[in-house]
């Protein structure tokens, strides 16, 4: 059976700097994916963010299955939840909701991933609350947006990437459209959503209003599409499926070595002489008139993969790696999720670290690859339990007594898993 990896305990910065968004308060209702990535980005630059969840189970995520886990800890939730505060609330009774309020009240921004009825039942969408909270920044995310016929529909990244093109574009030539291994169109719309509401804050501050901000996981998808969609639009053809072999450059592709794959593209014009005389030492390449420009080795590639195959064959993934980066040409190791995540690289980068957690002693984190030089991310806190922070929380921001937050909690429109006041 498989055992976890372990990495190093990340320490806390000895002189931490100033935090890009101390001061910033987020009530956040989101949960699954979407939401919550844009979220944890916010908090990892010092945002505070409330994370609101009902009382009985929280998240979904937090037992999402199948899926492995660290003791009682969901990956997934893992994985999309540090820096947050957990309050479990039920918005759905009529106490529940004058708690949110009371915390919507103190917040800079409410995100919110609901399908389009939920917060409109509950009373808690945009225009609830906006001429109750006019500088309230609104960030809402959803499937298909806000308008339209299918603004209460649910979706999936997988179901968006399929109707959007996006998964045939990862296909290979001739073969039905391929998900990709990543729910990329879920982190962009995050990123989105993120950039959108980091604008919004902006805009408050220079003119003093908040306001609404959407971001869909289809219009994300169209966006996405970028200059493969520009090439319809340009054209009216379809663009090509990638595949496996290059498009853009030859020699290029994936190329078996002593111990795994290698991927490469020789791009551009100026790559295939350095590529001929320092990596493969074959310069006579270079002068050999089936390969003398892009096009005649377009025209002429089974012979050029054929005559560079087997050098390839000849020593390590490594090896090869660091010839074509001397040489100037882009390539990869292809390599596991786990060798990614395991690899000198990613531990030089610092990208994978562990940090303390209150039940199962600690956990690993993927790091923030945003690098600021005078407002760096704060020091990662584990995801914390579900209602961990409720009764602190409440006792804080509207200042409740602990007679009340015991009311609350005694009738069930909170829960805590750290006691009472």
């Amino acid at each position: 059976m498989a055992t976890r990896p372990t990495f190093p305990i990340r320490a806390p910065e000895a002189q931490p700097g100033p935090k890009a968004l101390e001061g910033i308060r987020i009530v956040d209702f989101s949960r699954v994916m979407a939401g919550p990535f844009a979220s944890q980005v916010l908090g990892d630059f010092g945002a505070e963010v409330i994370k609101i969840e009902h009382p009985r189970g929280g998240d979904d995520t937090r037992h999402q299955l199948p899926q492995p886990a660290i003791g009682d800890q969901s990956h997934f939730f893992l994985a999309l939840n540090r820096n947050k505060k957990s309050v479990a609330i039920d918005f759905n009774t009529p106490e529940g909701y004058q708690v949110v309020l009371d915390l919507i009240a103190t917040a800079d921004v409410v995100l919110e991933n609901f399908t389009t009825r939920v917060m409109k039942r509950a009373g808690l969408d945009y225009d609830s609350l906006k001429e109750r909270f006019p500088k309230l920044i609104y960030c809402s995310v959803s499937a298909y947006g806000r308008t339209g016929r299918l603004a209460n529909v649910a979706g999936y990244d997988s179901a968006i990437s399929q109707e959007t093109g996006v998964a045939q574009l990862g296909a290979l030539e001739g073969e039905r459209p391929v998900l990709g291994g990543l729910p990329t169109i879920d982190l962009t719309t995050a990123m989105n959503a993120t950039i959108g509401i980091l604008v919004a804050l902006q805009a408050r501050a220079r003119h003093g209003f908040g306001q609404f901000v959407e971001t869909a996981l289809y219009d994300t998808a169209i966006a996405d599409l970028n200059w493969r969609g520009y090439h319809y639009l340009a054209s009216g053809k379809e663009p090509e499926v990638m595949g496996r072999a290059p498009k853009m450059g030859m020699p290029g592709g994936e190329f078996d070595c002593s111990d795994g794959i290698i991927w490469f593209t020789c791009a551009l014009e100026k790559m295939f002489a350095p590529f001929c005389r320092d990596v493969i030492e074959r310069p006579e390449l270079i002068d050999d008139p089936r390969f003398s420009t892009l096009a005649d080795r377009k025209a002429n590639a089974t012979a050029m993969i054929d005559t560079i195959e087997p050098i390839f064959r000849q020593n390590t993934r490594a090896f090869w790696a660091g010839r074509l980066q001397a040489a100037g040409v882009p390539c990869g190791q292809v390599r596991t999720v786990g060798e990614a995540l395991s690899s000198d690289l990613t531990a030089e980068r610092e990208m994978v670290f562990e940090v303390p957690h209150p039940t199962v002693g600690s956990v690993p984190m993927i790091g923030q690859p945003i690098r600021m030089s005078r407002t760096p991310s704060v020091y990662p806190v584990a995801p914390a339990l579900l209602g961990a922070d409720t009764v602190e929380v409440l006792s804080q921001l509207p200042g409740y007594d602990a007679d009340k937050i015991d009311l609350l909690l005694k009738g069930g429109a909170v829960a805590s898993t750290a006691g009472t006041v």
